[in-house]
């Protein structure tokens, strides 16, 4: 990383901060608060071929140090986000990364050969969603089917491709190693954990599919020791993601070996976090003399163990 600018596969980004899928609508929403322009790059919430009503209510509750969500990945579906996102996210001033999603593992590259013709510059494959019904999570833990979708929408497409990954994969390394032989050029580490709630007074789960996606503070020092092994096994350049609310997380998930960070679930309780976090960047790499500090913790702790 020299300075601020990050390269990742054939992407530059002008800084390591993203807008994580999922939390911030698809870029009008957040722009409305600042200039989104400013960010390394946005990824829009992920798109179906169909539209979704998405889960029951209640779909968010809150707990101690992060929040629970079953959202159900609602969305208008293709033929809208085509019609109505595109045209704004073709005109931005960063790079736009669209996710993708689907029950079926064809409905994913019906979308690719769609996306194939936008002006965009990545596509992340969300196989990693814990709140439907078929796909997402359920592909994500398979490395073969992680292969096939990875390889055969690398194939559609020629743009750059990254997966999504699911902290519910038993063989976290093997899904990553599945990711580069078929041509992806990332990783994004994680998606939710799998969590469960009790509402007391009902005596009963408080979501209807009884489990939903956790994230936010409490997570960072499960992803971050992830990240970490990723970096140690050199497979692919590693997007980190998991409960970031400030600078110095960002700095943690870069010396354990991101390239890139993804904010998530702090953008609804402050939608200022992104502006705020590329600001303080900005200003650290102004004064840092390092050239390059991605994974540097594994380097000094190397010089200590000598």
């Amino acid at each position: 990383m020299s300075k601020v600018q990050v390269k990742v596969g054939s992407l530059t980004f002008k800084n390591p901060i993203l807008l994580a899928s999922g939390t911030c609508g698809n870029g009008k929403e957040i722009n409305k608060f600042y200039d989104i322009n400013i960010l390394g790059g946005f990824v829009t919430k992920s798109i179906t071929i169909n539209p979704r009503e998405g889960n029951p209510n209640p779909r968010i509750w809150e707990s101690y140090a992060g929040i629970l969500n079953s959202i159900g990945l609602e969305n208008a579906g293709l033929d809208k986000f085509l019609e109505e996102e595109i045209p704004f996210l073709e005109k931005l001033n960063t790079n736009v990364i669209v996710s993708i999603a689907g029950e079926k593992k064809e409905e994913y590259y019906e979308i690719a050969r769609v996306l194939r013709e936008c002006k965009i510059s990545g596509i992340e494959i969300n196989l990693s969603c814990p709140n439907v019904e078929g796909g997402g999570m359920l592909f994500g833990i398979d490395s073969e089917m992680v292969k096939e979708i990875t390889k055969n929408v690398v194939n559609i497409v020629d743009k750059p491709v990254w997966v999504k990954l699911t902290p519910q994969a038993k063989d976290i390394i093997g899904v990553a190693k599945a990711v580069r032989s078929a041509g992806g050029e990332a990783v994004v580490v994680f998606n939710t954990f799998l969590g469960l709630a009790i509402d007391w007074k009902k005596r009963e789960p408080v979501f209807k599919r009884i489990f939903a996606g956790y994230s936010g503070p409490a997570i960072k020092p499960i992803v971050l020791r992830y990240v970490w092994e990723l970096y140690e096994e050199n497979i692919l350049p590693i997007v980190g993601c998991g409960g970031i609310v400030n600078f110095t997380d960002v700095l943690e998930y870069i010396f354990a070996g991101a390239s890139l960070v993804q904010i998530g679930s702090a953008n609804f309780r402050d939608p200022w976090i992104g502006e705020k976090i590329v600001k303080e960047v900005q200003n650290y790499f102004k004064e840092e003399k390092v050239v390059d500090l991605i994974g540097i913790a594994h380097k000094n702790h190397e010089e200590v163990d000598k």
